[in-house]
């Protein structure tokens, strides 16, 4: 019987209208229509089932999905005061501590308090013929937001698009020599098919730079960060080597740099090593958003671990070299030789057979 047929028995005594908001979260979840979800959560509640430890436990995973751990975690200790010992609820707020540390760790606040000069006010440019879509230009990007922001925050993402550039072209030795393209689309309250992004991304680079989020407001500017720091990498990889890089080194650069792993994904890569399912090689190499949801996770932690280590032993210099290596046309195994020293068979997590 389906989880929520399970659930449905227990809500028998819960009246029709209930049952069905909570259907409606259910679907709008699966949709990624996680602030609707909320909303029909929320809406079921009023009417009934308070006493279900699992309706707040799911509530917690859609407030997670929008970034609103603070009140994710407010639900989930309702879920517990109902249900001390409810695997789920427990397993979910350790998720949910371990990913606000580590999106916490990511940015300070207090460096985002600063007050947008008058300049930057003044240069906003409001098409009030298409108030959906604005732009905002400098010489290091130029920025479309689909959404309306207050000030504030777009001055805190520009910020933040200057930190990246920086940053990322310390590491990499190369700044992108004109303007970076930048899309930001809040995607509350579009269906699937109406997004420019698949189901499963928050973003993507194809020349230009696409980010989405979901939010009933303003982004959560350390998640914006994150997928902004992994899609500029791809940006400065796809320059460094011509376009030719291997996947699994393309997307383990991204991920290692984006933000750090959290702890139930080092959980889950030690799983898959401790009963060997770590992922071939060949399925490393195929574009990570071809493979199947289980394979696609494990895919980005292991490239992730795979590059970390590199780092770690090497230093970004020698990736520097691999990736010069790279855009001269050396395939992948000999230019990690020659510039490691490894063969591929030496470096941990990298699944050969």
């Amino acid at each position: 019987m389906a989880p929520f047929l399970i659930r449905a028995v227990h809500l028998r005594h819960t009246n029709s209208l209930a049952l069905s908001h909570f259907r409606q979260a259910t679907l709008c979840y699966g949709q990624a229509c996680y602030v609707d979800a909320i909303q029909h959560y929320l809406a079921g509640l009023k009417l009934g089932a308070a006493q279900h430890h699992y309706i707040y436990a799911d509530l917690a995973k859609a407030y997670e999905m929008v970034g609103e751990w603070d009140t994710a975690l407010a639900c989930l200790d309702i879920a517990l005061r109902l249900c001390p010992d409810s695997p789920t609820a427990l397993r979910r707020k350790a998720r949910i501590l371990d990913e606000k540390a580590c999106y916490d760790s990511l940015i300070c606040l207090d460096d985002l308090r600063q007050t947008p000069p008058q300049a930057f006010t003044e240069k906003l440019n409001f098409d009030t013929t298409n108030p959906t879509q604005q732009r905002l230009n400098s010489e290091i990007f130029s920025l479309t937001y689909h959404s309306t922001m207050r000030p504030q925050t777009l001055w805190n993402i520009c910020q933040l698009i200057h930190r990246t550039y920086a940053e990322l072209g310390e590491i990499f030795g190369y700044y992108p020599r004109s303007p970076v393209p930048i899309s930001i689309k809040n995607t509350n309250g579009t269906t699937v098919s109406q997004r420019s992004l698949p189901q499963w991304a928050s973003g993507c680079y194809d020349g230009s730079i696409h980010l989405a989020y979901c939010a009933a407001g303003e982004p959560v500017l350390s998640i914006l960060y994150a997928l902004l720091r992994h899609e500029w990498v791809h940006l400065l990889v796809y320059h460094l080597t011509d376009g030719y890089c291997p996947v699994w080194i393309n997307e383990g650069l991204a991920q290692n740099i984006a933000r750090p792993m959290f702890q139930f994904e080092k959980i889950n890569l030690q799983q898959a090593v401790q009963t060997q399912q770590l992922l071939p090689l060949d399925v490393l190499s195929q574009p990570f958003s071809q493979l199947q949801t289980k394979h696609r996770k494990l895919a980005y932690i292991q490239s992730a671990a795979i590059v970390e280590y590199l780092v770690q032993q090497f230093g970004y210099a020698k990736i520097r070299d691999l990736l010069r290596q790279l855009s001269s046309g050396i395939p992948a195994e000999p230019a990690i030789e020659q510039t490691f020293g490894l063969t591929l068979k030496d470096i941990p997590f990298l699944n050969t057979s």
